[in-house]
C-alpha cells in the first residue's frame, strides 16, 4: 500500500517562525529551535514505511515559483533538515484549512492510498505514532491526534475531502473539537490518537522542560555551584536561555530535586535554541562526524569500543587492550559516541552519528559491544540496539586482568555512573580492599557538559575540590582523570590500567589529540 506523510512547516527564517516565543527568544533562537524540531519530525518519519512530502510556507514577501521543488532548488540548509523527503512543495491557499485541503488533494492525486499530515512543532513525536495512525486508517476513514491546547498535530485520511476544513477559527482552543464535528457530520469513521503538546509559547517551553513542576524549594541551588553563582533554581534557569552552556550537565540538581526535574535535560534542550556555537568550532570539527574513526579491525561478532578520550589519555593501555581482545577473537573499533555533539544541542547531528555507528557495526557483523567509557556506555545504552557489556565484565568472562589490592581505595564516581553505578559494580570485582567514598561533595570533575568554556572558574573549583577528599583518587573515566591531573592532582588514577598491570603517564597538552588522530592510521 502506497503511504505518504505530509510535513507541513514554515521555512525556519529568523523573525518569521515560532514568533509567539518572541521576545523571550530572539528571532535567531526561534529559528534554531524550529530547525531542530524539523529534524526531529523528519527523523520520526524516516522510521515509517511512507514517502515524505514537504509542504512549506514561504517567508512573507517571497515571490518564489509555486511549482514543486527538488532538493537542490530550495536552499541547502532547509533541505538538509529533511534529507529523505521525496519532494518539496509550497503551500497553496489562503487559510490553513484550504492549504491542508489542497495538500491532501495533490498527494492523493499522486496515487497514495493513506496519507498523514503533521506539523513540526511537536518534538515528542515518534515513528510509533505515525505507524499507529496508519494502522488506524486500515479500519477507519480519518485519524486526528489532539494537542494540549485544543488543536491537533496530526490528521490522517484515506481519501481527499473538501468538506471537513471549514472550522470557525484555526489557531484557537476549539479546533480539535470543531474538526471532529466536521468529520462526523461528513459521515466519516474517526479515531482519536495520542495527545501531545506543541511548543508555541514560553509556557509550553516550561512544560516541555518540566519546570512547571518546580516548587522553588532551593535544593538545586544549594547543591550546584553554577546555579548558586547566578542565584537561580531550575525554573529560573529555564528563564535564562543565555546560560544554557554554563551548565555542567552533572545531574546533581535532579538527584536532590523533590519533583525529579532534570537540569541537564533543560540545558540541552535550551542549547537547541542557540545558533552561535563559535566557542566549540574545534570540538565540532573533530567530532561531527568524528574525524579519526577506524573500523578496519572490527569485523568480529564481539567488538571493543574504547571511545575517544581513553584512547587519547591511555594510548599504551589502549594498544594492549586491542592485542588482548584480538587474542580472544574480539575486534576493536575507534570512534566517538557522539555525546559531546548531543550536549551542544545538536540532537539531529548526534542522531545521524548514531545511525552511522549502528550501520557500520551492522556491516561488520557485530553482535556485542564492549565499552570502557561511562559516557559512551550510558549514551549508547538507550540509543543502540546492539547488546552491550562493560570491559570489566568482559575481562572477567575471559579470565583476564588481575585484582588491584590496596588497604583503602578512595573512589570517585563519574557523573554518568553516579546514580546507578552499573559500571562500577563490574569494576568492583577487581578491587581488593576497603572502598571509600570521600568525594561526595565533588559536584563534577569540571569537564561536564563542555561548560568549562563558559565557566572556567567553576570548572577549576570543582576539580580542585576533590583534594579535600585526599591526595589519592581512583576512578574509571579518562576525562575525569585528565582534568584532575590538569588541576594538579597527581594521585588521580584510572582503575583499568591498574587491573591490566600497566603503568602509564597521562599526557596533557597537544599529545591527547595526536593520540586520537594516530588511531585513524593504525
Amino acid at each position: 500500500m502506497k503511504q505518504a506523510i505530509i510535513l507541513f512547516t514554515r521555512l525556519p527564517a529568523a523573525g518569521q517562525t515560532k514568533t509567539r516565543l518572541m521576545p523571550f527568544l530572539s528571532g535567531e533562537e526561534c529559528a534554531a529551535l524550529h530547525r531542530e524540531f524539523i529534524r526531529s519530525a523528519s527523523r520520526a518519519c524516516r522510521g515509517v514505511d511512507a514517502d515524505i512530502l514537504v509542504y512549506y510556507a514561504l517567508p512573507q514577501g517571497d515571490g518564489s515559483s509555486r511549482k514543486g521543488m527538488k532538493h537542490g532548488e530550495l536552499g541547502g540548509d532547509f533541505t538538509k533538515l529533511i534529507k529523505d523527503a521525496k519532494s518539496f512543495y509550497p503551500q497553496k491557499g489562503e487559510g490553513l484549512g484550504e492549504r491542508m485541503s489542497r495538500a491532501f488533494a495533490e498527494t492523493f492525486a499522486l496515487g497514495y492510498e493513506r496519507v498523514l499530515l503533521t506539523g513540526t512543532d511537536i518534538p515528542q513525536i515518534t515513528a510509533d505514532i505515525f505507524r499507529k495512525s496508519f494502522r488506524d486508517l486500515e479500519e477507519c476513514d480519518a485519524v486526528v491526534n489532539p494537542t494540549v491546547d485544543g488543536g491537533y498535530y496530526l490528521i490522517g485520511l484515506r481519501n481527499a475531502r473538501d468538506d471537513i476544513w471549514d472550522v470557525p477559527h484555526y489557531g484557537t482552543n476549539t479546533v480539535f473539537e470543531d474538526t471532529l464535528c466536521r468529520l462526523k457530520e461528513a459521515g466519516l469513521r474517526v479515531r482519536e490518537g495520542q495527545m501531545l503538546r506543541d511548543i508555541d509559547t514560553k509556557e509550553d517551553l516550561a512544560a516541555w522542560y518540566g519546570t512547571d513542576r518546580c516548587i522553588h524549594c532551593g535544593a538545586c541551588t544549594r547543591n550546584c555551584r553554577f546555579l548558586d553563582k547566578y542565584g537561580a533554581d531550575l525554573a529560573g534557569l529555564a528563564e535564562r536561555p543565555e546560560l544554557a552552556y554554563s551548565c555542567f550537565l552533572c545531574g546533581r540538581c535532579r538527584a536532590v530535586c523533590p519533583k525529579d526535574i532534570d537540569g541537564a535535560r533543560i540545558s540541552v534542550l535550551m542549547r537547541q535554541t542557540r545558533p552561535d556555537r563559535d566557542s566549540y568550532k574545534g570540538l565540532l570539527w573533530e567530532k561531527s562526524p568524528y574525524k579519526f574513526a577506524n573500523y578496519r579491525k572490527g569485523r568480529k561478532k564481539s567488538v571493543l569500543f574504547p571511545g575517544c578520550n581513553f584512547t587519547a589519555f591511555y594510548p599504551k593501555t589502549t594498544k594492549y587492550l586491542e592485542r588482548l581482545m584480538k587474542k580472544h577473537d574480539i575486534g576493536t573499533v575507534y570512534d566517538c559516541c557522539g555525546k559531546p555533539v548531543y550536549e551542544l544541542g545538536l540532537r539531529g547531528d548526534s542522531e545521524d552519528n548514531l545511525d552511522r555507528i549502528a550501520s557500520r557495526l551492522a556491516g561488520l557483523g557485530a553482535e556485542e559491544l564492549i565499552l570502557l567509557c561511562p559516557n559512551c556506555y550510558y549514551f549508547f545504552k538507550d540509543r543502540l540496539e546492539i547488546p552491550m557489556v562493560t570491559v570489566y565484565q568482559k575481562l572477567r568472562e575471559l579470565g583476564e586482568g588481575k585484582s588491584f589490592e590496596k588497604e583503602r581505595i578512595p573512589i570517585y564516581y563519574p557523573c554518568p555512573d553516579r546514580e546507578k553505578k552499573e559500571m562500577f559494580r563490574d569494576a568492583r570485582r577487581f578491587l581488593e580492599g576497603e572502598v571509600a567514598e570521600p568525594f561526595g561533595n565533588v559536584q563534577c570533575c569540571g569537564l561536564g557538559g563542555v561548560a568549562g568554556v563558559k565557566e572556567p572558574e567553576i570548572s577549576r573549583e570543582m576539580a580542585e575540590s576533590a583534594k579535600d577528599g585526599g591526595d589519592v583518587l581512583y576512578t574509571y573515566c579518562a576525562s575525569c582523570i585528565s582534568n584532575f591531573r590538569r588541576k594538579g592532582m597527581e594521585g588521580a588514577r584510572h582503575i583499568l590500567p591498574l587491573i591490566l598491570g600497566i603503568e602509564e603517564k597521562v599526557p596533557l597538552g597537544i599529545q591527547p589529540f595526536m593520540n586520537r588522530a594516530r588511531r585513524k592510521l593504525l
